[in-house]
C-alpha cells in the first residue's frame, strides 16, 4: 500500500457519499475539524446515524465508518491511500432450506455468532458510542434465545 495523507481519506470519503447525498438530498460530511484533528465521533443524518473512527496499522492511517439505517448498514475502512475495505454489517436475517433436516438452527446459530462477533468487533473499534434505538433492540432479540432468557 502506498503511503497517502489525511487528504485522501476525505476525498475518497467525499466521493463515497455523493450517491448518499443525491438520493437522500441532504449534505453528508464529516466536521473538517473533525478529519483533520483525526477526531472521533458521531452524528445524526437524516435517518441515519453515522459513527466513525481514526486509528493506524503498520504505519498507515485510515477511517472506519459504521453507517446505521433500519434498511441496511454499511461498514468501511477507508485507508489513507484512497482504498477502501467494506466490513462485515450487523445482519439478523438467514435463509435456510426447509427441506433440509436442522439447516433452520445451523443458519440460525451461524447468523447469531456472526452478530455477536460483529458487534465485538464495533465495540473494539470505538464504533458504537450512538446506536439507534432499532440496532439495541434487534441486538436484544438476537443475543437473547425465543423464551426469553
Amino acid at each position: 500500500m502506498e503511503k497517502g495523507s489525511i487528504d485522501k481519506i476525505g476525498a475518497k470519503f467525499i466521493e463515497m457519499n455523493r450517491r448518499f447525498e443525491e438520493m437522500y438530498q441532504v449534505l453528508f460530511a464529516i466536521p473538517e475539524e473533525a478529519l483533520r484533528e483525526r477526531k472521533n465521533g458521531s452524528m445524526q443524518v437524516a435517518t441515519f446515524r453515522f459513527n466513525w473512527v481514526f486509528g493506524e496499522v503498520n504505519g498507515y492511517e485510515y477511517l472506519e465508518f459504521y453507517r446505521f439505517h433500519r434498511f441496511g448498514d454499511e461498514h468501511t475502512r477507508i485507508w489513507e491511500d484512497g482504498t477502501t475495505e467494506d466490513l462485515d454489517t450487523l445482519e439478523s436475517m438467514y435463509s435456510y432450506n426447509p427441506d433440509i433436516p436442522g439447516d433452520e438452527e445451523r443458519k440460525e446459530k451461524e447468523m447469531m455468532e456472526c452478530y455477536e462477533r460483529v458487534l465485538n468487533d464495533l465495540a473494539e473499534a470505538g464504533l458504537l458510542g450512538e446506536v439507534p434505538h432499532h440496532t439495541m433492540m434487534n441486538t436484544y432479540l438476537v443475543l437473547h434465545d425465543k423464551e426469553g432468557e
